[in-house]
């Protein structure tokens, strides 16, 4: 009997993983079919992709997350000649529009190896699906925006289309899939959002490319390796966000100038005891890399 219930609890479907998970996304779309992430990019960019060229050298059964905070980057090359990375962005703060021309720089110049002519460089895309909204377009009623350097008498006028960074607010597609279920970009935001909301069941009646992913999730679902980095990655993140606001809480970052050096290293003692990569802590704290090292 109790052999019985033992063999059953151990064949017994685990509960499905959240897509927005940073690990989890880039599993489903990196290491899953690639023909739904081909679907995910062309809904996203509103354009036909004729070949794909995922970068799968991070290795996902590294146990290993402490990398840019456990988050994965799906990267890929598109028709050969665009550059393309998309992120999920699940934790907020003041410097993240900053973060993401950073991170997008970063992809652009890894295009040019010592000695290549500029010719060399190329297009490149970076798509940030945020996990709320963006104060800083606050009036900007759209949940899809895209952009890029324009000249500020002449809008129409874009210094280069090689620079392009594309930024969803998952909370604002939620509200607008209300006005349009027919847009396949909305669609995907609502499968992120919970794969296994109602709405979502009726969306993959007609749309094939979701149901795949849906049906690859329920796969990956059942990796107990893959659910362990998954939950490694979501205690990461809310270790990290609870330390944001204790820090601005007690005046660690904003707050009053006397003592402040002091209580910014408190912070970034705190961080690296959590185990929040350096960069991140350069980003909320201001401390340089040398002075966080030296705490170590």
């Amino acid at each position: 009997m109790t052999e019985s219930k033992t063999n059953y609890q151990t064949n017994e479907k685990k509960q499905i993983l959240q897509p927005k998970n940073d690990v989890v996304f880039q599993a489903l779309f990196t290491r899953g079919k690639e023909s739904i992430t081909k679907a995910l990019i062309e809904d996203i960019l509103n354009i036909k992709i004729h070949s794909l060229e995922l970068d799968k050298s991070k290795d996902l059964l590294n146990e290993n997350i402490k990398e840019k905070n456990g988050r994965l980057d799906l990267r890929a090359v598109i028709n050969e000649n665009i550059e393309c990375d998309i992120e999920v962005q699940l934790t907020s703060h003041e410097k993240m529009l900053e973060r993401f021309l950073y991170y997008w720089s970063k992809m652009y110049v890894a295009n040019l190896q010592i000695g290549e002519k500029y010719r060399s460089l190329r297009k490149t895309i970076s798509i940030i699906i945020v996990d709320d909204e963006i104060k800083e377009f606050k009036e900007i009623s759209k949940s899809h925006t895209k952009w890029q350097i324009r000249e500020e008498e002449y809008l129409k006028k874009i210094l280069t289309p090689y620079l392009q960074i594309d930024i969803i607010e998952l909370p604002k597609a939620i509200k607008e899939y209300e006005r349009n279920r027919k847009n396949e970009m909305l669609q995907w935001m609502m499968f992120l959002e919970n794969p296994e909301n109602r709405e979502v069941a009726k969306i993959m009646e007609n749309n094939e490319n979701i149901k795949e992913a849906k049906e690859e999730l329920d796969k990956i679902s059942q990796d107990d390796i893959l659910r362990r980095m998954a939950l490694k990655a979501e205690i990461q993140r809310m270790d990290q966000e609870e330390l944001m606001y204790e820090a601005r809480r007690d005046g660690k970052i904003e707050g009053l100038k006397e003592g402040e050096q002091k209580a910014k290293l408190e912070t970034a003692k705190k961080m690296l005891y959590k185990g929040i990569d350096i960069e991140t802590i350069i980003e909320i704290t201001g401390l340089t890399k040398e002075e966080i090292i030296r705490l170590k």
